[in-house]
């Protein structure tokens, strides 16, 4: 599958980029959400990305890495549509 960037949103939670696969109507997306973390001591922040599997709108799983994720969305999506 080939995957597009659709959206991008910057706020104070952090930034959210959303990847649609095309062919599958926006139906099976993967998000990469990166949110700054506060450091133990209290000084400061550091940035933890993680990358959400949606199909039809519900969180399917929760990766690492973003080939990871759109790994398991094009399994997934494969496996749902032979049924």
């Amino acid at each position: 599958m080939k995957w597009e960037k659709i959206e991008k949103t910057v706020n104070s939670f952090g930034t959210t980029i959303t990847y649609a696969a095309q062919g599958t109507g926006r139906q099976l997306l993967v998000q990469s959400r990166k949110r700054p973390i506060p450091h133990a001591n209290g000084e400061g922040t550091w940035d933890l990305t993680t990358y959400f599997v949606l199909a039809n709108g519900e969180t399917v799983k929760e990766c690492r890495r973003l080939k990871e994720a759109q790994e398991y969305a094009e399994a997934w999506w494969t496996e749902r549509s032979e049924k």
